[in-house]
């Protein structure tokens, strides 16, 4: 699902070599014009096009793959990480997130987070998993269509970003690579949904990288196996938690065992299985450490490992583990999933204060109370927090320095590592999406760039789209 029009790119980047930032030429097969230009359809950029389109904004959404959801549909990342308080009881990122999933939750294709329970859907955790929202993969990229064709999204798949044009501080244009050969948008108004902040670093924005040292978290190819026994996996669980048995319940002995016998791939130390609604079981166990999400050559030998992990993770699965003798691997994701490349450096960075310690801005767009945790080598780094009351990301965190006419949203967006690592996950990056999205419709109506419009209007108007902001 990484396919790329490798001729139209090859000819594309000879007529590029001569050219700087300042100015593209070059021959483009097909022209479009809009209000505002969405690239990337992940949960980011499907709730910016909607949000924008659905505000008045003539909008077109470009994407990769030939599905929305990104890693969510291409990279079998279920199910969606918590969008409620830790005690899963207040239902916190609301808004266009909370349309999605009634309307999932109406077609039987989802749980709602309030009717989570802890358990198979959760994989038995507790830290974090509270309001978690399991989903059918079908009914997901199906009711993203939907959301789309009713707000009059113009959707164009198949379009891989490669070039801005940006003069004097603004985007003049984005060009894409198609089969048909090199495709060009204007846009009045352009968002940044790549999650690697590919279009902002081409039109010249400054970013941080990783740890800015050159450390990355870990990365993930998920996987989904079928043959599972649920009764025997409940059974083994509510065991090992009557009897306080911590390592049991994750089978820890049993990795430290099967990888002195050369019988697991991978560095993770605790099994981890999703339930979904049709039976399978998502994995997310097979991990690669230091990968650079930006090189392709790292992402394709990760994503080749991670198969072969996938294969002997499952033969590990019905050797060890209760209920799992039977299991077999239904499919791998075609997607590898990256939780770390670049971050914009923004009007506004989050800081690790800010979310520890609760702060309220008055530009705030949204609030979460995911888990600030970085995925390390063998562990998962995770960093406390002062206060139980949910954390607030501001409007301009969204707004890159040194480019005028552009927004971001997603995990390139401006934070703080820690930061980043709770709302890169796919409900905050919805709710990014629906402010970007409702901030470029109202900069086109207003006639100004997104750095000048009136943010108490965004809020407002985020407020009376359902999103959640207690005062």
């Amino acid at each position: 699902m990484k396919s790329v029009a490798f001729s139209a790119f090859a000819a594309f980047l000879m007529l590029f070599s001569s050219c700087d930032n300042s100015r593209v030429t070059f021959p483009v097969k097909r022209s479009f014009d809009c209000d505002v230009l969405v690239i990337g359809g992940g949960p980011a950029g499907t709730g910016a096009a909607i949000s924008a389109a659905r505000h008045g904004a003539n909008t077109i959404l470009a994407e990769r793959n030939g599905v929305l959801g990104g890693t969510a549909t291409a990279g079998l990342v279920a199910p969606f990480m918590s969008s409620t308080t830790p005690d899963g009881k207040t239902f916190l990122i609301r808004g266009l997130y909370e349309d999605l999933v009634n309307r999932m939750v109406a077609q039987g294709g989802a749980i709602h987070p309030l009717d989570a329970q802890i358990g198979s859907w959760t994989a038995y955790r507790d830290k974090g998993h509270h309001g978690l929202t399991t989903f059918d993969y079908e009914c997901l990229k199906r009711t993203l269509e939907e959301m789309c064709t009713e707000a009059g999204v113009n959707l164009m798949y198949h379009m891989l970003f490669i070039k801005a044009d940006t003069r004097r501080g603004r985007i003049r244009a984005a060009y894409f690579a198609t089969k048909d050969g090199i495709w060009k948008v204007k846009a009045k108004e352009y968002i940044d949904c790549t999650g690697d902040g590919d279009l902002a670093y081409q039109a010249g924005v400054p970013v941080v990288i990783g740890d800015g040292e050159g450390g990355r978290q870990a990365v993930s190819l998920f996987f989904t196996v079928r043959g599972v026994d649920k009764a025997r996996m409940d059974a083994h669980n509510a065991r090992c938690l009557a009897e306080g048995d911590y390592e049991g319940q994750w089978y820890m002995n049993e990795i430290k065992e099967a990888r002195e016998k050369g019988e697991f791939p991978s560095w993770r130390n605790k099994i981890a299985l999703f339930e979904n609604l049709d039976g399978t079981y998502t994995v997310n166990m097979a991990q690669g450490d230091d990968v650079d999400g930006l090189d392709p050559k790292q992402v394709t030998d990760a994503e080749v490992d991670g198969r072969k992990q996938c294969n002997e993770i499952v033969k590990f699965l019905r050797k060890y583990v209760d209920g799992c003798e039977n299991v077999e691997l239904a499919s791998t994701a075609a997607d590898l999933g990256v939780r770390e490349t670049r971050r914009i450096e923004g009007v506004y960075t989050v800081t690790t204060e800010d979310a520890k310690n609760s702060v309220r801005y008055p530009d705030a767009i949204f609030c979460c109370a995911n888990s600030m945790d970085i995925h390390k080598k063998g562990f998962v780094d995770y960093v406390a927090r002062n206060t139980n009351e949910p954390f607030y990301v501001p409007y301009r965190a969204l707004l890159p320095l040194k480019v005028d006419n552009l927004l971001v949203a997603g995990r390139c967006a401006a934070a703080e590592r820690p930061v980043m690592a709770a709302i890169r996950v796919m409900p905050p990056c919805f709710a990014m999406g629906q402010a970007a999205g409702t901030a470029a419709a109202l900069s086109v109506q207003a006639g100004v760039g997104p750095k000048d419009i009136d943010p108490s209007k965004l809020v407002e108007t985020l407020k009376a789209d359902g999103m959640y902001l207690p005062e």
